[in-house]
């Protein structure tokens, strides 16, 4: 064989290669179309910046974000305080970590406390919510 024809039976098959690779991606795009995200939360980590014991709410800020949220509580939401029964800096040898959870009352929250809040409905948005299923008081 000549060098010229080597050179285009070379073009010829990246241009093949290529048009393979090209339809093989324009395939997938088509079976697996971009998804249009919609955002749902229904949980989130928060400290408390301030307790309202009359009026059953507390003021949280996420993580991360610079808003506050109102998290109104019922009478159906529990409230756990969650503890380690040993200091997690010096563990005693050969016990395994299990956290305690002691259900605690809302006169229990205080300003600073880092807390865990699972809702009933999609809060994504939202900056006062209510139907919270339960708050852990973390560690």
């Amino acid at each position: 064989m000549k060098k010229n024809q080597i050179i285009i039976l070379a073009v010829v098959i990246v241009l093949i290669i290529a048009g393979i690779i090209g339809w093989v991606l324009v395939q997938k795009s088509k079976i697996y179309p971009k998804e249009e995200k919609i955002e749902e939360v229904f949980s989130l980590q928060a400290i408390v910046s301030s307790v309202d014991a009359e009026n059953n709410f507390l003021m949280v800020k996420p993580l991360n974000q610079e808003t506050e949220l109102k998290v109104i509580i019922s009478e159906t939401t529990k409230i756990f305080k969650i503890e380690f029964p040993f200091d997690l800096e010096n563990p005693p040898k050969g016990t395994q970590l299990t956290p305690i959870q002691t259900e605690v009352e809302f006169s229990d929250f205080k300003s600073g406390d880092d807390v865990f809040i699972k809702t009933t409905e999609n809060i994504a948005g939202k900056t006062e919510f209510d139907n919270v299923d339960f708050i852990h008081i973390l560690p």
